[in-house]
């Protein structure tokens, strides 16, 4: 195997040396030449084996820079190692300093990112803190000039160079990663007294970790960060069998947060969107029609349906989805999908036995387990099933929104499901949770209205905005954004409910409701604008901005260059969305990144100011938002929902996220005419 091995690198090596353009050159193996005939600077043919991953060949770049140093680049691809099926690159950087006899180069490399425990392997706090410093001394030999040096971790290198060829207008590597500021608008002086009297009950400013961080200046100036890295997204668009570690020591844990990356950027958007359509329907919708998690074995197998306790929702969002799907394509598929998890929805509605009442999902009953807590078993046509109380807020949400985008997709011709969806609409202003938060009652009303052509619920509809006490959902604006504190999971949940009194509004022809509610959206995406939600964006551009909607909010504080910046910007919140989820036992803690730092502001401050039951660790968030492929994609079943600087993740292996998140901005995207998207 050895032998195989020589004799491949070698033929390799020729055939690389062989292809050499005019513009490569045979070089002097003697450095004072070199640098008296001022050859030094060019690309240079490298090649060399690693003690673990074996040989490679690659590329080095040496530039020169105003200090009399060069700017390196070196990019070397192994020969025979693969990882998952695919080849894999270092990419280091570094700088150079020739002397008569050597040329020294160092690179600064990271011993740990950010996940801390993948399977058994795990990082040592320690290793977060600081880079490794690597020496390479080329010095003339019979090879070449050649050089020997160690990671100091994981291998040791032996490497030479003997061609080169002009530098190229742009270097052989760019780190494009940057922090975008999301800061936002000054917080309110009444606010200000909240988070100070929050702070004192909690003692959160006594903390010795949150103390630890008091004298860097974005926790003195409270200001945080939406960190974006678009770096290798057109590598990995042209290169789709290689994963490339940048400025890493190259393990299993290095190279796997590279293969997330490259999961995310490597497939297009509508490459991933098949992907999440295809798994969704074969592994993640159960039997009766709700969005589940998947139970994996350890080959990746499908082996059973678990339950996910906000199904209702994310069941809505994925009706919407398949909606806008068959809008967009006409595929049947789509449509099935849509009929399968309409009768789910409808059957939340009906098998509690309570009209007031409705499931917050849906399980198929096994007699051989135990029925949990809160689950019940359902009766008559229904025995096959158990269902979760606490039907809420959150969840009606999901049943309206759904029952509305399958409404402009399901025939009239299908009479069963429409006579259901009549049935069910006019239920719908009867359950409990319309009395209770009054705001979810003109869309209960406005769909009873449109499915069963009855005048009386018109009337209702219209009356029922007028009862609000402070018209919630028309201009009473309960958004809030405070340099990096929001609701996070309200603003997904305000942005569902907002489309869909839209849409209703637009149906029922009433136009005035409807650009008062698209004036609510346009605003609330002003709120948000600086946190970069792009799920949002995408909404206020679809059932707003588009139809010259703009909002008073907007008119005084943004412009249209920057709406147009955001829905550009939002085309990567889809590309930052790895396909296949990654499905690791595996812990995450930017924490330990040397710039990462504390906020001064506690999360959920507004929930209580009376002392709270968890510890002060509970309000921990950071000043960073990082991107999807480095913590939400690990853990997170709706990505859209979760905290944006947020830092810590973690996952067993074995259970795997549906993906509704990508699939629900994907096909509105599509839907609402975004640029990019195809």
């Amino acid at each position: 195997m050895k032998l195989l091995s020589s004799f491949l690198f070698l033929f390799l090596s020729v055939v690389v040396l062989g292809s050499c353009t005019h513009k490569e050159k045979q070089i002097p193996r003697d450095i004072a030449s070199l640098q008296a005939s001022g050859g030094m600077e060019g690309i240079w043919f490298l090649q060399g084996t690693s003690s673990t991953r074996g040989p490679y060949n690659g590329e080095l770049e040496l530039r020169k820079s105003n200090d009399g140093t060069f700017n390196v680049v070196r990019v070397v691809t192994y020969i025979n190692y693969f990882f998952d099926g695919l080849r894999v690159q270092e990419v280091w950087t570094g700088k150079a300093v020739a002397s008569a006899n050597t040329l020294t180069i160092s690179y600064d490399i990271k011993q740990a990112d950010f996940i801390t425990k993948l399977g058994t392997l795990k990082r040592d706090p320690s290793e977060f803190r600081a880079p490794v410093t690597v020496l390479s001394r080329f010095v003339t030999s019979p090879a070449g000039l050649s050089t020997k040096f160690s990671d100091k971790k994981e291998s040791e290198y032996s490497e030479w160079i003997t061609t080169r060829r002009n530098l190229e207008a742009r270097p052989l590597w760019v780190n494009e990663r940057k922090n975008l500021d999301a800061k936002g608008k000054s917080i309110p002086v009444a606010v200000r007294g909240v988070i100070k009297l929050f702070k004192m009950d909690i003692g959160y400013d006594k903390d010795p970790l949150v103390k630890s961080y008091k004298n860097r200046p974005e926790f003195k100036d409270e200001h945080p960060y939406v960190v974006f890295d678009p770096t290798d997204f057109e590598f990995y668009r042209n290169n789709k069998d290689i994963i490339r570690v940048t400025n890493k020591i190259t393990d299993d844990i290095s190279i796997t947060e590279a293969v997330v990356k490259r999961n995310a950027y490597s497939p297009t958007l509508p490459d991933k969107a098949q992907g999440y359509d295809k798994n969704a329907k074969d592994f993640h919708i159960n039997e009766a029609g709700m969005v589940s998690h998947a139970v994996l074995d350890e080959q990746g197998r499908f082996v059973s349906y678990s339950p996910d306790g906000d199904s209702a929702l994310w069941t809505g969002m994925y009706v919407a989805s398949q909606a806008m799907r068959y809008l967009n394509t006409k595929e049947s598929e789509a449509l099935q999908n849509v009929r399968k998890s309409l009768k789910g929805l409808m059957t939340l509605m009906e098998i509690t036995g309570d009209n007031k009442e409705f499931a917050r999902t849906l399980a198929i009953y096994n007699p051989q387990n135990p029925i949990p807590q809160k689950w019940h078993r359902g009766t008559g046509k229904f025995a096959n099933l158990i269902w979760l109380e606490g039907g809420n807020n959150d969840m009606v949400k999901g049943i309206t929104h759904g029952f509305l985008w399958a409404s402009l997709v399901i025939p009239t011709s299908d009479t069963e499901i429409w006579n259901e969806l009549r049935e069910k609409s006019r239920r719908l202003p009867d359950l409990r949770i319309m009395s209770e938060k009054p705001q979810n009652m003109p869309a209960a009303l406005g769909l009873a209205t449109l499915f069963t052509g009855d005048a009386s619920y018109k009337e209702r509809y219209l009356k029922s905005f007028n009862k609000l006490k402070v018209k919630v959902g028309l201009n009473f604006d309960t958004t809030f954004y405070w340099h990096g504190s929001a609701d996070w999971s309200g603003i997904n949940l305000s942005m569902v409910g907002d489309v869909t009194d839209i849409m209703i509004a637009d149906m029922l022809k009433e136009t005035e409701l409807r650009d008062k509610m698209r004036e609510r959206l346009m605003d609330a995406w002003v709120t948000y604008q600086p946190a970069r939600r792009h799920l949002l964006t995408i909404a206020a551009y679809g059932f707003a901005y588009r139809h010259g909607t703009r909002g008073g909010d907007f008119r005084k504080e943004s412009s249209e260059v920057r709406f147009s910046e955001a829905l550009r910007e939002s085309i990567w919140g889809l590309r930052e969305i790895p396909y296949p989820r990654p499905n690791l036992d595996v812990n995450i803690d930017h924490s330990l990144r040397p710039e990462w730092c504390m906020s001064p502001i506690p999360r959920l401050f507004w929930k209580s100011l009376k002392k709270p039951e968890p510890p002060v660790s509970y309000f921990y968030q950071g000043l960073y938002s990082y991107p999807v492929f480095e913590l939400s994609a690990f853990s997170s079943g709706f990505l859209w929902k979760d905290s944006a600087f947020a830092y810590t993740e973690s996952h067993n292996r074995g259970v795997e996220q549906a993906g509704v998140d990508y699939l629900y901005a994907y096909w509105l995207a599509r839907y609402s005419g975004v640029r990019d998207v195809q």
